[in-house]
């Protein structure tokens, strides 16, 4: 008796962390629901609204919940059903903080000009825009500029993932002003590399400054660690970062030549 009253004493601290685990990763999870753009839409004139999730989730649990009634099963199941499919709905799919529907979210919402627009990330522009139509109770958000908007970052963007030779899709997430922002870095960058590559191809450059090919002459190697880092910095595509570690690059490639005796231009 008492070597059963010991295992239960012992198994109960592991089954409270795990309830515990499994409350906080739960939690988290509808954290992250919290916070992640989805349209909310609202039932016709009314002030009541929901997500698309939402709909469907009580849809499936109000036709469960008739099929558990025509089985001839209690009341009480049929309402279990329908409760878990509303609560169901309100974890997994929740209005998100960011729609004016949230009792967190913002009060407001006035309208953006086209500048606007193009200074925020096109989940903040879908954002923008269903909260207009919330407000104003809008049919057709044609008029907020927000397509257009979205178009102009899409073209952008796939040009600059083009041109730097990055991961398509890299940049989808950047507003316009950030994406011009990576694509001159990248430009830069690019200059500052053909700079560099000179001293590696032409040979006059090699006969006369051959420390700029010497990765054990101290200035040459920062040279060429900047270099990396601008990579990597354009591989992330962090505008501020990638500005920062070409400009970084060029510093370090001035040096490297001013240390290997390359004359000023």
């Amino acid at each position: 008796m008492e070597t059963g009253n010991l295992v239960i004493m012992t198994e109960s601290p592991q089954l409270v962390n795990r309830a515990r685990d499994w409350i906080a990763r739960a939690r988290s999870f509808h954290y992250q629901q919290l916070n992640r753009h989805r349209r909310v839409r609202r039932f016709g004139k009314t002030r009541l609204t929901f997500t698309t999730g939402q709909a469907i989730t009580n849809w499936s649990a109000f036709f469960v919940a008739g099929s558990t009634g025509s089985a001839g099963l209690p009341d009480w199941a049929v309402l279990g059903v329908l409760l878990g499919g509303f609560l169901g709905g309100k974890f997994l799919f929740p209005v998100p903080v960011s729609s004016i529907a949230s009792r967190r979210g913002p009060a407001d919402v006035v309208s953006k000009s086209a500048m606007e627009l193009d200074s925020m990330t096109p989940e903040e522009i879908q954002v923008y825009e269903n909260n207009m139509v919330l407000k104003h109770r809008l049919k057709d958000p044609g008029g907020l500029g927000t397509a257009q908007a979205l178009q102009r970052q899409r073209e952008l963007s796939c040009a600059a993932e083009e041109t730097a030779g990055v991961v398509t899709g890299s940049l989808t997430g950047l507003s316009l002003v950030d994406t011009r922002a990576f694509s001159a870095a990248a430009a830069q960058h690019e200059r500052l590399k053909g700079r560099w590559l000179a001293y590696e191809v032409d040979p006059h450059l090699q006969f006369d400054f051959p420390a700029m090919s010497d990765a054990a002459f101290p200035a040459t190697a920062a040279m060429i660690r900047a270099m990396r880092e601008a990579e990597q910095a354009k591989s992330e595509g962090h505008p501020a970062n990638y500005q920062s570690a070409a400009a970084a690059f060029g510093k370090a490639l001035t040096a490297a030549e001013a240390a290997a005796g390359v004359p000023r231009k």
